[in-house]
C-alpha cells in the first residue's frame, strides 16, 4: 500500500519505486475521499465543496490536474509532434486552462447540491467516488489497447490484471459501505430520497466514465500515457459527482 501511497499522494512514506501497488489505488482513494470530505461537513455547502476539492488537490500535489491539463494541451495541438510538445510544456496551454477550470466547476458545483440537502451524502459520495477514480486509474491500461512510452509504460508493467480487480472490488465496496452508512445515519437526521443509492451509483459512474475516457483518450494520442491516467482520474471523479447529484 506504501507504494500506492508514494503514487497517489505527497505523504512521505518509504519505497523503493520498483513496485505500483496498483491494488490498494480504491484504498488510498477512499482515504483521500476522507480527508477532503472533512470540510464539507464543517462548512456551508459552496465553500465546503471548494475546500474538499483543495483538499484533494494539495494531498495528490495536484499530480492528476495537471495531466488532465496536458492531456487537453495535446488534444488541442493540429498536429502529432506539436501535441507531444505541448503535453511535455511545463506552461499550462488554454485548452489545460479551460479544462481545470471545467472540471472543477462541475466538481464544486455538483458537491455544493449535494451538500445544501445533506453535507453527510456529499461526504459519503466523496468517499465512494474518490475511491473508484482511482481505482479506475488501473483499469486504464488494459482497456487502452496502446501504452506510449514514460510513466504510464511504466505503470502497465508494473499492473496485472488481478491488481485491477482487487482494486475496482474494493472501491465498489467502499461505495456500497458509504452508501449503507449514511442511509443509516440520515434515518435520525431526516432522510433524502435516493441518497442511500447516490454513493455507489456515483462508483459506478465514475468506474463506466473513466474506463470510456481511457479507451478514448488512447485512441486520439496514439496511446494511453501518464498525463492520460491523470486526465482518466479527474474525469472520472467529475462524472462520478455529476451522476450522484442527478441520482439524490
Amino acid at each position: 500500500m506504501t507504494a500506492a501511497l508514494a503514487l497517489l499522494t505527497r505523504i512521505p512514506v518509504r519505497t523503493d519505486g520498483s513496485r505500483a501497488g496498483a491494488w490498494a489505488f480504491g484504498l488510498v482513494g477512499a482515504v483521500l475521499g476522507l480527508a477532503a470530505a472533512a470540510p464539507l461537513l464543517l462548512f456551508a455547502p459552496l465553500p465546503g465543496s471548494v475546500l474538499a476539492l483543495a483538499v484533494l488537490a494539495v494531498a495528490s500535489g495536484a499530480l492528476h490536474l495537471d495531466g488532465l491539463a496536458d492531456t487537453a494541451d495535446a488534444l488541442a495541438a493540429p498536429t502529432a509532434d506539436a501535441a507531444e510538445r505541448a503535453r511535455q510544456d511545463p506552461r499550462v496551454g488554454p485548452a489545460g486552462v479551460v479544462a481545470i477550470v471545467l472540471v472543477l466547476g462541475i466538481d464544486a458545483a455538483a458537491l455544493a447540491m449535494l451538500a445544501d440537502p445533506s453535507p453527510g451524502l456529499a461526504a459519503a459520495t466523496l468517499v465512494a467516488v474518490a475511491a473508484a477514480s482511482r481505482a479506475v486509474a488501473t483499469v486504464a491500461p488494459f482497456v487502452a489497447g496502446s501504452v506510449r512510452p514514460g510513466f504510464g509504460r511504466w505503470f502497465a508493467e508494473r499492473t496485472s490484471p488481478r491488481d485491477a480487480v482487487v482494486a475496482v472490488v474494493s472501491a465498489v465496496a467502499i461505495a456500497v459501505a458509504a452508501g449503507l452508512s449514511f442511509g443509516i445515519l440520515a434515518q435520525t437526521a431526516g432522510p433524502v430520497a435516493g441518497a442511500t443509492f447516490a454513493p455507489p451509483a456515483a462508483a459506478g459512474v465514475a468506474l463506466l466514465a473513466g474506463t470510456a475516457a481511457a479507451a478514448i483518450l488512447s485512441r486520439l494520442r496514439g496511446g494511453l500515457d501518464g498525463d492520460g491516467c491523470g486526465a482518466v482520474i479527474e474525469l472520472s471523479l467529475a462524472a462520478g459527482l455529476l451522476a450522484a447529484s442527478v441520482v439524490a
